[in-house]
């Protein structure tokens, strides 16, 4: 997957390739996480050394949190036309939702909402709904606002491989929180380490879930999933997506992987139940 436009800047940047099925612009303004998931993409290859890591590290590009937003508002002005129309994504280098990290993250969001930007923020952790500041802060926009702005919960059902983040009831309860006070919400479920755990995510997120993106596990054998076994559970998954009038993206490696499970016509008669990656129904 390619983007028809470049952005170079500070803080907002094109992502490439699988990225952008999450976000076409990205908004970094750290590296570095805590959580040690043990999956994670940050600790493997090239990209650990620049962004990998435990401790979270305002990027070197900043001289401090305030040229960090006064930075993120001049390329929101500069590339204005194209974040109006795909939103900003938090975070591709951090979780955007930690304690050292939410205040700028706080900080993107009400430098959006006049300029009429969606944002997208994904996280694992859920302690924030219990920082007084945030809340009230979250509490003071306005209600025909809080559909642009996008809480998002990595859910995979296994809290054992993501020791340091808050457990995946805690962010469903988070979800929870914020869908009652009118945001729209999103769950990643990726990577799927087993379809079980993907499945019961689904379950129980989905009354107060807005939106799936579905991905696979990367850096696994190839016969990690088996290709009939995901086939089925991704049609019962889109199917109670859909009973509750919610929509679902199956990432680029999930579509390749069971494609060859259906009859020619089939295929696509099930992709005509989700949505692409800009949220459109497929036809």
């Amino acid at each position: 997957m390619t983007s028809d436009f470049i952005i170079n800047g500070k803080a907002l940047y094109t992502p490439k390739g699988a990225a952008l099925e999450y976000g076409r612009i990205g908004c970094n303004f750290y590296t570095g996480c805590p959580h040690e998931c043990t999956y994670c993409y940050l600790k493997r290859g090239a990209p650990s050394k620049q962004l990998g890591g435990n401790k979270v590290r305002l990027k070197k590009c900043f001289r401090n949190v305030q040229d960090a937003a006064d930075t993120l508002c001049r390329e929101l002005d500069k590339n204005l036309e194209q974040c109006r129309r795909y939103g900003i994504f938090l975070s591709f280098t951090t979780d955007p939702m930690l304690e050292g990290t939410r205040v700028l993250t706080m900080t993107a969001i009400c430098a959006a909402i006049p300029r009429i930007i969606p944002v997208w923020v994904l996280t694992k952790d859920a302690t924030f709904i219990h920082d007084i500041h945030l809340m009230t802060a979250l509490k003071n926009i306005y209600q025909d606002k809080r559909l642009d702005i996008h809480f998002g919960f990595t859910l995979t059902g296994r809290d054992d491989m993501e020791p340091k983040a808050s457990t995946n009831v805690d962010r469903i309860m988070a979800m929870r929180k914020l869908h009652l006070m009118g945001f729209s919400t999103f769950a990643s479920i990726e990577p799927v380490i087993t379809w079980d755990a993907a499945e019961k995510m689904v379950r129980e997120s989905i009354p107060y879930c807005d939106h799936y993106k579905l991905g696979l596990r990367s850096g696994v054998k190839k016969d990690y999933y088996n290709a009939i076994e995901s086939a089925g559970t991704l049609m019962r998954i889109v199917q109670t997506v859909e009973a509750f009038g919610k929509t679902i993206y199956l990432k680029e490696s999930t579509r390749r992987l069971i494609q060859s499970c259906y009859q020619p016509g089939a295929y696509e008669a099930f992709m005509s139940h989700t949505v692409d990656v800009d949220g459109k129904p497929i036809k």
